[in-house]
């Protein structure tokens, strides 16, 4: 098992404070929450450190549908969360969503997929694509349960 448990230390939640994560509006609330939200399905669902920290900072960099850019400066989200995370970060901001078929690091786009699947079902996200991400055996079997639940 993985401790992810710290991950939600006071420094975490002040940097994103300071980014206005906590009244920038996501999907009916706040970022923050979003952030958080994901960064807790990654957890229960028993992904590694760097996973989780990635989830709790996915989108901060904007997305292809999240368009708000909270900040830009890599170098100081490698500080923070570490340079494993945070080329999952910058992957999410810039690859191929939702299914990240231009990875060809298995470990990444299965890391990546991971933190899809806890956005979208955070989000209560495309029925569609929860079903496919749901039926791809590189998940977790958290990841899969979750998903085939949420869309049944």
């Amino acid at each position: 098992m993985h401790d992810c448990s710290a991950l939600m230390h006071d420094h975490l939640r002040a940097f994103l404070a300071g980014l206005d994560a906590n009244k920038t509006p996501h999907s009916g609330r706040t970022l923050f929450e979003h952030l958080k939200g994901v960064h807790d399905l990654l957890r229960d669902w028993d992904n590694e450190q760097h996973v989780c920290l990635a989830g709790l900072f996915h989108s901060i960099y904007g997305t292809n549908t999240f368009k708000h850019r909270s900040m830009s400066d890599r170098g100081k989200l490698i500080e923070l969360i570490g340079v494993k995370a945070e080329l999952l970060v910058h992957y999410f901001s810039t690859k191929d969503r939702p299914f990240f078929e231009s990875i060809e690091d298995k470990d990444v786009r299965r890391d990546l997929l991971e933190i899809e699947a806890a956005n979208l079902l955070e989000q209560g996200g495309n029925t569609g694509t929860l079903r496919r991400l749901g039926r791809m055996r590189e998940l977790s079997n958290g990841a899969r349960a979750a998903l085939n639940c949420g869309v049944v």
